[in-house]
C-alpha cells in the first residue's frame, strides 16, 4: 500500500449506455489502474437503457472480476444511474469515471485527498487543462458554467467529468438532490459547496476517443431548462429556511 493514500479504499461507479464496441477494453485498462493503487476497491456498472450488447459484456466482465458490480436501470438516463451508483458504492471515497474519461493520474490524487476537501473534480477549464474535444463541445461547455456562475454563484469552473466525493459528503447531501440527466452531479456538488464544504479542481487532460452517444443539441435546452427548474427549487429551499 502506497503511505501516501490517504484511503484504504475506493469506488469507481461508471454509467454505461451503449458501450459495446469500447466497453471490454475500457474495462481491462480502468481494472488495471485500479489494481495499480494495491489497496482494495470495487467497481460499479451502472447500466442505464443499453439497446446493443452493453449489459452483456457488463456480465461477462463481472465474472472475469470478482471486483466488478452491475446494476441496471430501463431508462437511459445518466444521472440516474450515476445516483445509483453513488448509492450502492460502499468504500470511502467514490469516484465517477465514464468509460472514454478515465485517469490514473486523477485516481492517485484522489486518494491524496485531505480533510480539509469534501471532494475532487478535474476540471477541463484551468489554464493548465487540456481540452482535446471539438470545438462545439467546448463553446457548450464554457456556456454552461457561465449559467452556473450566474444562477448559483458557485466558484467552481467546471463540474462534469471525473470527480471524487467523500463516501460521508454523498450520504450526506444525496438524499437532497432532484436532478437527473445531465446535472446529477452538478447540483450534488453545488450542495456540497453551498454547505460549506471545500472541493479542490485540479487541470483535465481530455481527448475524444469516440463521439458522445448523447446529442449536443438536445442537451443544451434540457440543461438550461434543468437549471433553471433548480435554480427555483433552491429560492424555495432558502424561503423555508428563513421562515424557520
Amino acid at each position: 500500500m502506497e503511505s501516501k493514500f490517504n484511503y484504504k479504499n475506493f469506488s469507481i461507479v461508471i454509467p454505461i449506455y451503449n458501450e459495446e464496441e469500447i466497453l471490454e477494453e475500457s474495462t481491462n485498462a480502468i481494472f488495471s489502474l485500479c489494481k495499480r493503487m494495491g489497496i482494495d476497491f470495487e467497481i460499479i456498472f451502472s447500466e442505464n437503457g443499453s439497446t446493443d450488447n452493453t449489459k452483456n459484456i457488463a456480465n461477462e466482465l463481472t465474472t472475469k472480476y470478482p471486483e466488478i458490480k452491475i446494476i441496471s436501470n430501463p431508462e437511459p438516463n445518466y444521472g440516474n444511474a450515476l445516483k445509483a451508483g453513488f448509492e450502492l458504492a460502499k468504500n470511502d471515497i467514490v469516484i465517477s469515471f465514464d468509460i472514454d474519461y478515465y485517469s490514473e493520474s486523477f485516481l492517485r490524487e484522489a486518494l491524496k485527498l485531505n480533510r480539509e476537501y469534501s471532494s475532487i473534480t478535474a476540471s477541463k477549464r484551468l489554464g493548465s487543462s487540456e481540452d482535446g474535444r471539438r470545438f462545439i463541445r467546448r463553446l457548450a461547455t464554457n456556456f454552461f458554467v457561465i449559467l452556473l456562475k450566474t444562477l448559483f454563484g458557485t466558484k467552481l469552473s467546471d463540474t462534469h467529468g471525473m470527480k471524487a466525493i467523500k463516501k460521508t459528503e454523498i450520504e450526506k447531501f444525496l438524499p437532497q438532490v432532484v436532478s437527473t440527466q445531465d446535472i446529477f452531479d452538478t447540483e450534488l456538488l453545488i450542495r456540497i459547496e453551498k454547505n460549506g464544504g471545500k472541493i479542490k479542481e485540479i487541470p483535465a487532460k481530455v481527448n475524444e476517443i469516440r463521439p458522445s452517444v448523447s446529442l449536443i443539441y438536445k442537451r443544451i435546452p434540457r440543461t438550461i431548462k434543468s437549471l433553471i427548474k433548480l435554480k427555483i427549487i433552491f429560492y424555495k429551499e432558502s424561503l423555508k429556511t428563513k421562515n424557520l
